[in-house]
Formats: structure tokens, C-alpha cells, sequence
């Protein structure tokens, strides 16, 4: 589990750390299983979707979310004031964030925007993202850009950047993603476009249907070193390398089971479980094999 990191050094920064990180916990959890985290290993993605245990994100990450959440505003504004192109943030038909579903809606992702009239091509529109980074990350980038051009970008600059890409552009019907980089307060900024992938895409596509489709099924794990850089800071580390039991609610229940919707149903009770049902569960709580 990663770490509760409190500032120390003044007694009402303390305090404020500490409240963000008691708010970020009474968030209920993410009902579905997020296309933004396609890349990552396929275990944790599983025990992330069945609230195998709770996401304690230190005020120092928690900061660093907030800034790319304000960063992104910013990117957007200043982007949406350029003429001669368009970027929409919002999809005209909801009046909300665009949003793209798999697998009965248990998979889904949530697009940042999306960019008409390109003047790299301006007939085709592209999936926006926007990332908030370090000054050492948006270097990388640039070095990256320079070296292979901006097309090979963002593969290697990324990978799980580059597999939501390539998955909102699948289950959003484009060919084309353009990334926006921006520092930390968005003084600095860079971008790359990248092409749509069909045979890759469709890979990690399926591979989270399977998720749904197969939820009792352990899926493999990336790493079978729990101090690799893919397992260290992996919330499940402990569940998954150690012998930390997973937490009790119907996700982690062999009776619950992801139905088209999304809907979970509870096979012992025959009843559909709303999102307090299942973080509370019940005294006949079956845990998972998968999961012993």
C-alpha cells in the first residue's frame, strides 16, 4: 500500500494534507473499469475494478492530480482562442465530457476533447488529450520528438498514454489522437499527434472485455519481482505479492457478477446491487477463489 506522506514542517499545511487525503478516501470508488489505465498491468487493473483495496493517494500526488485537472482548463482556453481551428471539450449531444463504453459499459473511458480543423490536417479530427507534468518528463518528451518525429512520440514516450489513445480512438470511431504536454502551472507546453493502431487497439481492448467476461479469473500479473518499477508502488502490491487479504464488499465476492447495464447482480440474493450495496456487502460474503 503506498504511503500516507503528511507535511511535517508547518502544523496547518499538516492539517490541510491530511484533510485532502481524508476526502480523497470517502470518494466512493470508480464504478467501471477505466480505459485511461489500459496499459497497465492487467492484474492491478483487475483488483482496481473489483475494490480489492481502498486508493489511498498521498497529498502530494493528490496535488500533482489537481494540477493537471486546473493545468488542462488552462491548455483548453488557450487552445479554444486560436482561430482557424476548434476544440470542443464537451460532447454537443450530452452537454458532457465525451465518453466512450465497452463490454456492456463495465469499460469506459473519458476523452478530454476533441480537435477539428488540425492545420496538420485540418479534414480530420482528432482525439484531444492534455497531460500536466514534470519539468523532467516534458524534457524527455522533446528529446523524444526531436529524435524520432512526433508520429513515434508517444509510444515511447508513455505507454499507458499511448494505449488510452489508442483506445478512445477505437471505441470513439477516429483515426487520429493529438497529446498536449504542458508544465506545472503551464508555462511550458509541446505536442505530438499519433496514428490509430486497429490490430493494438483491438488487443488491449480485448483483453479488458475479458476482465468483464472472465471476472473470477485472475489475470497475469507483469512482473513476478514485487520490487520492479511496475509492482513498487502498485496499490495491490501486498494483496498481490504478499498476503494482505482483500478488502470485503461485493466486488470481491464470488456471488456478484458484472452484468450488461453496467449492472452487478447478486446471484445468491437474485438482486441488482446499486453502488452502496456493493461497497457495503452483506454477512454471506463469498470471497473469490481467484482472490484466496
Amino acid at each position: 500500500m503506498v504511503a500516507i506522506e503528511i507535511n511535517e514542517g508547518d502544523a496547518l499545511l499538516a492539517a490541510a494534507d491530511a484533510e485532502m487525503e481524508r476526502r480523497e478516501v470517502a470518494k466512493p470508488p470508480r464504478l467501471h473499469l477505466g480505459m485511461s489505465g489500459g496499459g497497465y498491468c492487467p492484474r492491478r487493473q483487475w483488483y482496481g475494478w473489483l475494490w480489492a483495496a481502498p486508493r489511498r493517494i498521498p497529498a502530494r500526488g493528490l496535488a500533482a492530480i489537481d494540477d493537471g485537472i486546473r493545468g488542462e482548463d488552462v491548455v483548453a482556453a488557450r487552445i479554444q482562442a486560436a482561430p482557424g481551428s476548434s476544440l470542443l471539450t464537451r460532447d454537443p449531444e450530452t452537454g458532457r465530457q465525451f465518453e466512450v463504453v465497452d463490454a456492456g459499459g463495465h469499460v469506459a473511458g473519458h476523452m478530454d476533447g476533441v480537435v477539428y480543423g488540425h492545420p496538420a490536417a485540418p479534414k480530420t479530427p482528432h482525439v484531444w488529450e492534455c497531460k500536466v507534468v514534470a519539468p523532467r518528463k516534458l524534457e524527455s518528451f522533446r528529446k523524444i520528438k526531436a529524435k524520432d518525429g512526433e508520429k513515434a512520440t508517444l509510444r515511447q514516450w508513455d505507454h499507458v498514454y499511448w494505449v488510452q489513445a489508442q483506445l478512445y480512438m477505437l471505441h470513439g470511431g477516429y483515426t487520429r489522437h493529438w497529446l498536449t504536454v504542458a508544465s506545472a502551472g503551464c508555462r511550458d507546453w509541446d505536442a505530438c499527434r499519433t496514428d490509430f493502431v486497429r490490430d493494438e487497439a483491438e488487443y488491449f481492448a480485448e483483453r479488458m472485455r475479458d476482465m468483464v467476461a472472465n471476472v473470477d479469473e485472475m489475470p497475469e500479473r507483469i512482473a513476478e519481482n514485487p520490487k520492479s518499477p511496475d509492482c513498487m508502488w502498485c496499490d495491490f502490491k501486498q494483496i498481490c505479492h504478499g498476503d494482505e487479504p482483500v478488502d470485503q464488499n461485493c466486488r470481491t465476492c464470488s456471488f456478484a457478477k458484472p452484468v450488461d447495464g453496467p449492472q452487478w447482480l447478486c446471484t445468491k440474493h437474485k438482486h441488482y446491487l446499486d453502488a452502496g450495496e456493493q461497497a457495503a456487502g452483506c454477512d454471506d460474503y463469498s470471497k473469490r477463489e481467484a482472490m484466496a
